[in-house]
């Protein structure tokens, strides 16, 4: 009997070291081991020169204050800076818009443009549309306008129309946010007849 217990006792002697070292080295192996499954691994990302030039923001927008104190703003899907010291923004599909002091607003779109922040101006191009709350409507292919200023002018050929009838020019010049707008070159009006109820 006694020798049984001896001999299990020296067997003990001899396992328990190598379990314990076995259960230290699965408790240092194991968050290694979750980790892994339940994280991605990170690494540095290396962005090349060109790429940092290319920088764009999805749905940006800007807005500023024009030089009688109303408000602007500049939207566009994506804006791409030229480079990362210009303050000059490539727009895709851009819109303009300006609330004038009487309530009234005007908004031009376009297929694409460049955007200047220092001097708060935008050059359009592509089908460039111009709205105004009265129900003036005008359609061209470029167009540049100074937000700051109120004033927007083109020497594209420009359709438009409205509730005084329809119009063709060469060019346009529009001032004081839109209040005063000058048709350039040949340029046709066709005036549309007004009902019994708008002559009275």
């Amino acid at each position: 009997m006694h020798s049984h217990y001896a001999r299990a006792t020296r067997l003990l002697k001899l396992i328990m070291p190598t379990v314990a070292a076995i259960l230290i080295g699965a408790v240092a192996v194991w968050p290694q081991l979750r980790s892994s499954d339940n994280k991605l691994p990170l690494a540095a990302a290396e962005v090349s020169p060109e790429e940092i030039e290319n920088l764009a923001m999805i749905n940006a927008r800007f807005m500023g204050i024009d030089g009688r104190n109303q408000p602007f703003t500049v939207t566009a899907e994506m804006a791409t800076a030229v480079s990362p010291d210009s303050q000059q923004v490539r727009l895709s599909a851009p819109k303009a818009d300006i609330t004038l002091e009487n309530g009234t607003w005007l908004a031009l779109t376009a297929d694409h443009g460049v955007f200047r922040q220092a001097d708060q101006t935008v050059e359009l191009e592509g089908h460039v549309n111009m709205f105004h709350d009265a129900g003036y409507e005008f359609e061209t292919t470029t167009a540049f306008v100074d937000m700051a200023q109120g004033a927007a002018f083109g020497f594209e050929p420009i359709d438009g129309q409205g509730p005084f009838g329809t119009i063709t020019a060469e060019g346009f010049q529009v001032f004081d946010e839109g209040e005063r707008v000058i048709f350039t070159g040949n340029a046709t009006l066709v005036l549309r007849p007004k009902s019994k109820d708008q002559a009275e």
